[in-house]
């Protein structure tokens, strides 16, 4: 394509239509499509108008990122030039509001096309299957008519990702023609649900899966706990010679770090290293959070300084490993480098850097970091940051603080942030706010017999004998007991167990 637009440059001036709309559609074809928009742009300065191919191009590529905003401008360019009963033209451009979730201006195109085919039908269909509006979607595929296996794809696909298993596999087990969408939507549906054995089944009954499957399938392992499952299909991956994608590398360092094993955790590094996948801002986010988990912040350290562009998640997650081994002071100055360098932090960037101060004793920071939160980045606080705000003002003895702020924000209160307030309560003594804590843990789970005996030991340690009793009473009454532990292995365990049978 770069010497494409070399020789295009080097055209005098008469440079036509036709050559235009060939270098707009070619960077289309070749998945550039922000390029393809600027020399849209560049062909409407220079003053050439845009045929039908040059819009239905544009608007592609204008749906492919999506780019909203650039789609509504060409839209008034089709309506000045003429184009707009164009049928091609329309299903374009409804395809721009559709991937763009703008639903209701997609469907208002949509009825603009006197005559439908299979294609404005279908991206009409999956503008409410990205909505999550699969009664609109399935009112429509069953007015189509005729049907092919894109149309079928994108109902399916629609449940799965709604967690909607039971219709996505009706009309999968219909499906005459299936492709690598219509099964990786199936085995990323059943993972979201947690059921790992049926996802399996779908991958089995794949005569020639492709890697965008054995990526699902690993993915679906990973996401799910079943870890060394994820590495074995990894591994199988690699013996087949099979491409590894991103998904597939990312879901296998993801059972990586769960497992917490350094020479795995390496040996996928050294992959990559040599080439097998490349390493994306993705990739890169996930290798810091595995070598965080295996216990090197040494080396989570090495990759994000490797790392020649950084999101959000690759500052909070460094600053996740940071946190986890103590560091709240790097934590809070990696935090002011992220500003500097002009990434916005997110509720999980400040639930981490709350932590942080929390474990670090940190309370001017604390309120501090939770005052910018709110005040400059309007962000909503939420239970994980209430609760380490109560912690945090908890350890310091600001009992009444910490009252104040959760009764501000009562909407984010749940049983965490009161479990919090009342363990700052008994380590200071403060029996009045401890009864009030307990009071509402028991209100909000008034079955759970961890809270019954949490209460029952807070009154006790209050020396309020007749409430303590009153609490083993209703323990006794409800017959309730406290779970058994279970161990990390017997839970890899029961997870091997379950897969035997699935399978």
């Amino acid at each position: 394509m770069r010497y494409a637009r070399h020789m295009f440059d080097k055209i005098p001036n008469s440079k036509n239509q036709f050559l235009w709309t060939s270098l707009i559609r070619s960077h289309v074809l070749h998945g550039q499509f922000s390029r393809s928009i600027l020399l849209y742009a560049r062909m409407h300065r220079k003053g050439v108008l845009p045929s039908r191919f040059t819009f239905s191009s544009v608007l592609n590529a204008c749906a492919r990122l999506p780019a909203l905003l650039e789609g509504k401008q060409v839209h008034a360019r089709v309506i000045q030039s003429g184009f707009l009963s164009n049928k091609v033209v329309l299903t374009a451009l409804l395809d721009v509001y559709a991937k763009s979730g703008f639903v209701l201006d997609a469907r208002k195109v949509f009825d603009m096309v006197d005559e439908k085919d299979i294609v404005s039908w279908t991206a009409m269909i999956c503008g409410y299957t990205k909505m999550q509006m699969m009664g609109e979607a399935r009112r429509l595929f069953d007015l189509m008519g005729e049907h092919n296996v894109v149309s079928c794809t994108a109902i399916v696909a629609g449940y799965a990702n709604s967690g909607e298993m039971e219709a996505a596999k009706k009309l999968y087990d219909r499906m005459v023609e299936k492709n690598s969408i219509t099964w990786v939507a199936m085995i990323a549906g059943y993972g979201k649900c947690g059921d790992v054995g049926e996802a399996r089944r779908v991958f089995d009954e794949i005569r020639e899966p492709n890697s965008l499957c054995w990526a699902a399938m690993v993915a679906c392992y990973a996401q799910n706990g079943f870890a060394k499952e994820a590495i074995e299909m990894y591994e199988a991956m690699r013996e087949e010679k099979v491409r590894i994608t991103e998904v597939a590398m990312v879901g296998a360092i993801s059972a990586s770090a769960q497992l917490g094993d350094m020479e795995i955790a390496n040996k996928l590094e050294q992959h990559i290293e040599e080439g097998c996948c490349d390493r994306t801002v993705f990739v890169s986010n996930v290798l810091i959070h595995m070598h965080a988990k295996c216990g090197s912040k040494e080396q989570a350290w090495r990759e994000f300084n490797k790392m020649k562009e950084r999101d959000v998640i690759s500052y909070s997650t460094m600053m996740s490993a940071l946190a986890d081994h103590g560091e709240s002071e790097e934590v809070l100055s990696l935090f002011l480098k992220m500003q500097k360098d002009g990434i916005k932090p997110n509720h999980v960037t400040f639930t981490t850097v709350l932590n942080a101060c929390s474990r670090g004793g940190l309370v001017e920071e604390g309120c501090k970091h939770f005052k910018l939160m709110v005040k400059n980045f309007r962000i909503e606080p939420l239970r994980e940051h209430l609760t380490c705000m109560v912690d945090l003002l908890g350890r310091a003895g600001k009992l009444g603080q910490a009252y104040d702020l959760v009764k501000e924000y009562t909407v984010a209160t749940d049983a965490g942030v009161w479990t919090a307030l009342l363990g700052a309560s008994k380590i200071h003594g403060n029996a009045e706010l401890g009864e009030i804590a307990a009071r509402h843990l028991f209100k909000m789970e008034p079955d759970n017999a961890g809270n019954l005996v949490l209460m029952a030991n807070t009154y006790a340690s209050f020396d309020k004998w007749d409430k303590a009793e009153t609490m083993r009473t209703m323990m006794s009454k409800y017959g309730e007991r406290k779970s058994a532990g279970c161990s990390w292995i017997s839970s890899l365990t029961q997870n091997e167990q379950m897969m035997g049978r699935s399978n």
